[in-house]
């Protein structure tokens, strides 16, 4: 049974940039870049609200992006390959990489109505 495998990624603007700027690419040439990942089941972003608290703690961080393969050996080429790179050199204009923090696991799914 293949099992898939599943990274997401939290995210900050590059400095410089505005929400709004960053919101605007992360929506329109980001995802039409990522959806073309070969391998790729399902997509996911999600920005995150300035104006919320969790125990009195703010995210500072703007996005995660769960993305979500076939399989590990998938996403390994889906990563390597043409459409992967587009991805990364893209990820670059927007993105700070230096703050990304990726989380790679399999997906269950608990609850689902």
């Amino acid at each position: 049974m293949t099992v898939p495998h599943t990274i997401v990624f939290a995210t900050k603007r590059k400095p410089g940039l505005t929400r709004e700027e960053f919101a605007e690419h992360y929506h329109t040439v980001h995802a039409r870049l990522a959806r073309k990942l070969p391998g790729l089941v399902e997509y996911r972003q999600t920005l995150l609200r300035e104006d919320y608290q969790w125990h009195g703690q703010r995210c500072d961080y703007d996005a995660i992006s769960v993305y979500v393969f076939e399989s590990d050996e998938a996403a390994e080429a889906a990563w390597k390959s043409p459409e992967g790179i587009a991805v990364d050199e893209d990820t670059g204009l927007f993105i700070d990489w230096d703050t990304v923090i990726a989380y790679p696991g399999t997906t269950t799914i608990c609850h689902q109505p």
